[in-house]
């Protein structure tokens, strides 16, 4: 039984499918504030989030307004500049051929099937950005970025798995507000921009931004169909 077909039955039975399946990330954002008080909310919630022997070590910078109008500006020059990145963690891709025809079959599905509705709707086509990057720094034109930081003193398997679980946390307590999220690498990708923009960040690794806000659900881009592998391709049974 696929995604659709497990929320149909929860629709028929009268039960709500699971947030898990109908989360997904969120690339088309409405000119609309978020209120702090519901970010507030959101991250009250999200704090439950497991962590390794409960350090909590994950810490959230919240940009929005001026600041972060004026640090996508940044992030875009040094986009259309080619400036190379230099992040606080590795972030090249290390990708089997497996893992990377996968994320290549998303792509091509994304972008078919999105022409697809434009056409169907009357649309403009939206023609593929010459340097997605350049694009990228607009962060989906959402109106609020998380950023997610832990202490440079431990382990880097600590921190990113506590900040991996924390922003799923995150995700499902947004959503659960009528929030989308888009969970980000290349936002960051620069550590002399981190810095810049946000303080204290001199003794803490940055592992990823989370773009917030009101999601457009009109917008082809947050409606495309999506997949995930089968149990068979990554579950073993030991008995």
């Amino acid at each position: 039984m696929g995604v659709l077909d497990m929320m149909r039955a929860a629709e028929e039975g009268g039960t709500t499918p699971s947030p898990l399946l109908t989360r997904r990330s969120i690339r088309r954002y409405q000119d609309k504030p978020v209120p702090e008080e519901l970010i507030q909310q959101l991250l009250v919630e999200a704090r439950w989030a497991p962590s390794a022997a409960n350090t909590q070590s994950t810490y959230v910078y919240v940009l929005s307004g001026k600041p972060f109008k004026k640090f996508k500006n940044d992030l875009r020059k040094f986009s259309e500049d080619e400036v190379p990145p230099k992040s606080d963690l590795d972030m090249r891709p290390q990708w089997t051929p497996k893992l990377e025809a996968r994320t290549q079959e998303l792509t091509r599905i994304r972008s078919t099937w999105c022409a697809e509705e434009e056409r169907r709707l009357g649309l403009p086509v939206t023609p593929p950005p010459a340097n997605p990057m350049v694009a990228g720094a607009e962060i989906f034109q959402a109106p609020v970025m998380l950023v997610l930081a832990f202490d440079k003193a431990i382990s880097p398997y600590s921190g990113c798995f506590d900040a991996g679980i924390l922003a799923m946390a995150i995700t499902l307590a947004a959503q659960a507000r009528g929030l989308g999220t888009c969970i980000l690498g290349a936002a960051v990708r620069y550590s002399e921009l981190m810095r810049k923009h946000l303080p204290d960040l001199e003794d803490k690794n940055v592992v990823a931004g989370l773009a917030l806000g009101y999601p457009d659900l009109q917008a082809p881009i947050n409606r495309f169909p999506r997949s995930r592998v089968l149990l068979r391709d990554f579950v073993t049974f030991v008995k």
